[in-house]
């Protein structure tokens, strides 16, 4: 998971939508208009909000983090909603919202949902780096809701989750190739050498700081791993 930052400019289509009195009222040709997806998408970098995965173009399923089945009233709100991607969504988070024990439920929207203490991780409003780190590609928890994110997920989960765990391995693998070539030019650039074998160096410091980059980039599925290494 990575820190998102979402668009403080609301679409035009919710900023225009009435609040929904029930659950019968939220509409999905609302929360899932096409101006709410883009902006969704951009903000996200096209990948999802829980895994980190790519989301393929046609998936037109907006997320509701808190569920519109039963917060109604958050239906077309624009800080309640996410893109996740199929696997996170359909299978795994559904309509689930588990709360930490002590919580206060809000059953209305008189209720004051700041007293609720939800266990899954929404990363428009925290770091994700706060409650979960990585060794290597495998995701750590630190905090109760760390916890619960990668359980209600599957994260960690290979029988679940085989091509997620794959492309986090793949990631992590290229990660640790180009921070070995770093360290190697920089002990060949800070000792004694020949100018073609200083020249090649400084060569391939300067590639493998561009493969850094790329691979840490906002857009690169999974990126919030490698800067979410445990230490």
């Amino acid at each position: 998971m990575r820190k998102i930052v979402k668009s403080p400019n609301v679409p035009a289509t919710l900023k225009n939508a009435k609040t929904p009195t029930n659950k019968e009222e939220v509409k999905k040709d609302i929360y899932g208009a096409e101006d709410v997806r883009k902006q969704l998408l951009k903000d996200q970098h096209d990948k999802c909000a829980f895994c980190e995965a790519r989301i393929h173009p046609k998936y037109d399923d907006v997320e509701h983090y808190r569920p519109k089945s039963y917060y109604y009233w958050l239906g077309h709100e624009w800080k309640n909603l996410l893109y996740s991607c199929p696997t996170c969504n359909r299978s795994y988070k559904k309509t689930d919202f588990p709360l930490d024990q002590g919580s206060v439920q809000a059953n209305s929207p008189n209720d004051n949902i700041g007293l609720e203490k939800p266990l899954i991780i929404n990363p428009a409003f925290v770091d994700p780096a706060e409650h979960i780190r990585f060794n290597r590609h495998e995701a750590v928890h630190l905090t109760p809701a760390g916890e619960k994110t990668i359980e209600v997920f599957h994260l960690n989960d290979r029988d679940e989750r085989p091509e997620l765990i794959k492309d986090r391995e793949t990631l992590f693998e290229d990660y640790e190739s180009a921070l070995k070539e770093q360290k190697i030019a920089e002990a060949i650039l800070n000792s004694p050498a020949s100018l073609q074998v200083y020249e090649m160096a400084r060569e391939l410091s300067l590639r493998s700081h561009i493969r850094l980059e790329r691979l840490t980039a906002l857009g690169t599925p999974f990126s919030g791993m490698l800067l979410a290494q445990k230490k």
